[in-house]
């Protein structure tokens, strides 16, 4: 097995996975996590999950803590104005007023 780098994407040599998803834990509140997750080499495709338990993710970016929720976050249908989750429900509200939008890497859940 050849092993290759790609400006593009990520290439695991040690793992069975390819290519590695992105994933970061953006925060933490009274037990329910909130995580930004980026799959895919060109065709990338973003993704915001919520646990109940603090997951840990290995070299290709999986775990085997349940996700409760998963949205994806569509930029077709605007820029990211915030994450909401209230009553078991995950919602992304989206914005076209740039003074109001966020980074996808900056958002938190909202109280």
């Amino acid at each position: 097995m050849a092993c290759l780098g790609l400006a593009a994407a990520e290439v695991s040599c040690t793992s069975q996975c390819g290519v590695s998803d992105a994933v970061s834990v953006l925060d933490e509140r009274e037990g329910t996590y909130l995580v930004y997750r980026v799959s895919g080499a060109q065709d990338k495709i973003e993704f915001f999950e919520v646990y109940t338990t603090r997951p840990e993710f290995d070299s290709c970016g999986s775990t085997k803590t349940p996700v409760v929720a998963k949205e994806p976050y569509l930029p077709s249908q605007g820029l990211l104005k915030k994450v909401e989750w209230r009553e078991n429900r995950l919602q992304i509200v989206y914005t076209h007023n740039t003074s109001e939008s966020i980074r996808p890497d900056k958002a938190r859940l909202s109280p």
